[in-house]
């Protein structure tokens, strides 16, 4: 009997403050990724297309460039054809109309990689504002890639579909991205 008091107070104090606290945490990070900040669009540049998934971000972005906040527009079509929707928005019928379209190629194939390849054609075309147009859960991380990867300004935008991964999925993904960033510094040499 004492014993399993003993252990009751333990569970008590030591565990179940240690859990909630666990639990918390993983709610705010998970509200963090699902819930980013949402910023508004604004003239600029160029709207670029992050690649992914068909999830309205192509659609979201030639309406921001027939709206008047762009005359460029990039799409990241690393798949070229393959992919029907992107190249449909870079080089097909699906492109805005009164805008210059580009198909991007970016390497490495991953956010870093679109970010940099990005900062590459902004410096090539003059181009020094964009508005990014990504995923939701993708937000966060768009963000902070491009604010370490690209020399001008950027605003990130999101469809606000989650996808058609589960959202579990999603978000370690995003976390899994974030740790790799972390790690290998791909933009440390950005200037």
């Amino acid at each position: 009997m004492w014993i399993v008091l003993k252990i009751r107070r333990l569970l008590l104090r030591r565990v179940l403050p240690l859990l909630i606290t666990l639990a918390l945490l993983c709610g705010m990070v998970l509200a963090w990724f699902i819930y980013p900040a949402k910023a508004e669009p604004k003239k600029v540049d160029v709207v670029l297309v992050l690649a992914g998934s068909s999830d309205g971000r192509h659609e979201y972005g030639a309406e921001l460039v027939e709206e008047g906040y762009a005359s460029n527009y990039v799409v990241s079509n690393p798949s070229g054809s393959k992919d029907k929707v992107g190249y449909a928005h870079c080089a097909g019928k699906s492109r805005p109309k009164n805008a210059e379209s580009f198909c991007m190629d970016p390497y490495p194939v991953i956010t870093s990689g679109e970010a940099r390849t990005f900062n590459e054609l902004a410096k090539k075309e003059g181009w020094e504002s964009v508005l990014v147009v990504t995923s939701r859960t993708h937000t966060q991380r768009v963000r902070t890639m491009f604010d370490q990867c690209y020399t001008g300004d950027s605003t990130v935008l999101n469809v606000n579909s989650l996808g058609r991964t589960g959202l579990h999925n999603a978000v370690l993904h995003e976390i899994g991205g974030f740790i790799k960033f972390w790690i290998t510094a791909p933009c440390a040499d950005t200037n």
